[in-house]
C-alpha cells in the first residue's frame, strides 16, 4: 500500500565563473545551489550551497556570493508564490 506520497518543487543553479588559465580561459563551476520547497507546506523549505571547484570560488568569492543572493531571492518568490497559491485554496 502506497501512503505519505509528498510532492516537492527543487531548483538547482551553479554560478559559473572563468579562470585564465596560460593562453586560454574556461568556464568552470565554482559553486552549486539547491531548494526544496514542499508542495504541500511551502514554509517548509531548505537552501544548500556546496563548492565544487574551491579555488575558483576562492577567486571569484564576491560574484559566486551575488549569485547565491540572487538564487536565494528567485527560491523565496517562488516560494511566496506557493504560499499564496495554498492559503487561496484554503
Amino acid at each position: 500500500m502506497l501512503k505519505n506520497m509528498k510532492k516537492n518543487i527543487t531548483l538547482t543553479a551553479s554560478s559559473i565563473v572563468t579562470v585564465a588559465n596560460g593562453d586560454t580561459t574556461n568556464e568552470v563551476i565554482a559553486e552549486n545551489y539547491q531548494a526544496t520547497i514542499n508542495s504541500d507546506n511551502p514554509d517548509d523549505m531548505t537552501i544548500s550551497s556546496w563548492q565544487q571547484d574551491k579555488a575558483a570560488y576562492k577567486a571569484h568569492r564576491t560574484q559566486c556570493r551575488q549569485d547565491s543572493a540572487e538564487f536565494e531571492d528567485a527560491a523565496y518568490a517562488i516560494q511566496d508564490a506557493l504560499i499564496a497559491e495554498v492559503a487561496k485554496a484554503e
